[in-house]
């Protein structure tokens, strides 16, 4: 069980990086922190994204683009709390 445990929790890590790896690389972010906050199970995520591409977009907007970007990732998930801006 343990070594399930582990192997759970390297699979979420390596699902957080790839979600910070598609908004970096599609939204041109300076900045992205991609947390569980389901306790490991990848069902609940909180972003933060940093881009010069919000600039001048409403929050919603922003929003927009992120989801759009992980439109297939958040498929998958129960729940998602995004914060985002230009600087």
């Amino acid at each position: 069980r343990a070594q399930r445990a582990l192997c759970a929790a390297a699979a979420a890590g390596d699902k957080e990086q790839a979600m910070a790896d598609k908004i970096t690389k599609e939204l041109g972010a300076t900045s992205v922190k991609v947390d569980d906050i389901s306790g490991g199970c990848g069902s609940m995520y909180n972003i933060t994204v940093v881009s010069p591409q919000f600039e001048g977009k409403r929050l919603v907007q922003q929003h927009k683009m992120v989801t759009e970007v992980l439109k297939e990732d958040i498929a998958e998930m129960h729940g998602l709390t995004l914060q985002t801006s230009a600087k």
